[in-house]
């Protein structure tokens, strides 16, 4: 009698593909790894976070993590997809007529005019001047607001000043981290032109990694000063966040007081709303001029950007004198119109009584100059 053979069973013993599952699980782990490792230590503009051991000694630094002085909730990722719903669909103007670009205006009398001097670059970039004294604000000059240079937000127009043409510079002064604050293409073109970059906490590691010498770097903790013989710069709070790669709050955020030309301007950096506005003021005010940022807000993260009516109040409250508006009019950040946190704040500073001082990107301004507050509406492309 001839018995059939058995069949071959081709599937394999449960423990088996327990093992080849476990081993592929293992093997994509450590790709995530070594990718990982490489777009953060290979990539230079993501930066280097700093070691967490420095800071573990501060009030406000717990688990690994700067915070902020008040409860400050963040958008979370389950919440991500209804803004991109809202983004995707937003029916607004995103950016500016072609023509929107600019040029230099010189002062009359150029480099010999007096006093305290002011030129928006656009978004957070101001340079300030008194005599041959330079100061610049949160330069990204001529990058994208983004880790590479063929995707993320770019600029409505070129700079109106060039990392070339921009003069000797006593201090760079950083806000914070974010690439639409800290540019890496722009750090590097101006830094041979650079005495100081100022800087929050745990940001100098990025620039020591971009190859600042640590002499030129200047890490400040709220309410520390540095002090010149021509100028002196103090950080103070702020409401926001740090982060550019896989990474979120390891770095601090800061507004400044500037005294340069014997005038007193507060720069507010990127900021929520928060209490602390008048003891900034108390302290370090009152002020001839505050920068003040008006623009990428959105309810969805209310509590870390400041809205054009929020703007106004925080001004006040630091007796900011004069405002001079920031962050706005220079890259797609947010869902509104480009030209909308303008519109709002000529409308809130009229009621509220406040003196604007707005220029035009390029146009060197002096604090009691007048402006055309509506300059932006000949750039609207639905006029």
């Amino acid at each position: 009698m001839v018995t059939a053979p058995r069949p071959v069973s081709l599937s394999l013993p449960p423990m088996k593909i327990l093992g080849k599952v476990v081993l592929g699980m293992l093997i994509f782990v450590a790709l995530l790894v070594v990718i990982t490792f490489m777009v953060r230590y290979l990539h230079k503009p993501f930066g280097r976070p700093p070691q967490a051991e420095a800071y573990q000694h501060l009030s406000y630094y717990q688990d690994g993590k700067f915070q902020n002085p008040v409860e400050t909730p963040m958008l979370k990722i389950t919440e991500s997809w209804p803004v991109m719903k809202r983004y995707m669909a937003r029916d607004v103007e995103k950016i500016p007529a072609p023509n929107y670009r600019f040029s230099e205006q010189r002062l009359p009398g150029g480099d010999s005019a007096s006093g305290v001097q002011l030129n928006w670059l656009g978004h957070a970039g101001v340079l300030i001047r008194s005599g041959n004294t330079y100061l610049l604000t949160d330069p990204v000059l001529v990058e994208r607001a983004s880790p590479f240079a063929f995707v993320g937000p770019q600029r409505f127009f070129p700079s109106p000043i060039t990392p070339e043409d921009l003069p000797e510079l006593e201090g760079v002064i950083i806000s914070h981290d974010h690439y639409d604050h800290l540019g890496y293409e722009s750090i590097l073109a101006i830094q041979h032109k650079v005495k100081h970059f100022f800087v929050p906490l745990g940001v100098g590691e990025t620039l020591r990694y971009w190859g600042i010498p640590e002499d030129k770097i200047v890490e400040m903790d709220w309410w520390q000063a540095y002090e010149s013989a021509d100028y002196k710069i103090t950080a103070a709070p702020a409401r926001h966040f740090s982060g550019r790669f896989l990474s979120q709050n390891n770095t601090f955020w800061a507004s400044y007081a500037i005294e340069l030309g014997g005038q007193k301007i507060y720069f507010g950096g990127d900021s929520g709303y928060f209490g602390g506005y008048p003891e900034i003021g108390k302290r370090l005010g009152p002020f001839d001029l505050s920068l003040m940022p008006i623009g990428a807000y959105d309810y969805a993260w209310a509590n870390i950007h400041l809205n054009p009516q929020e703007a106004i109040q925080a001004h006040q409250e630091v007796q900011g004198g004069i405002l001079l508006p920031t962050h706005w009019g220079t890259f797609d950040l947010a869902l509104h119109s480009w030209y909308e946190p303008m519109e709002l704040l000529v409308a809130e500073s009229k009621q509220a009584g406040v003196p604007l001082l707005a220029p035009m990107p390029g146009q060197w301004v002096t604090p009691s100059a007048q402006t055309d507050a509506r300059w932006w509406q000949q750039y609207r492309s639905s006029q």
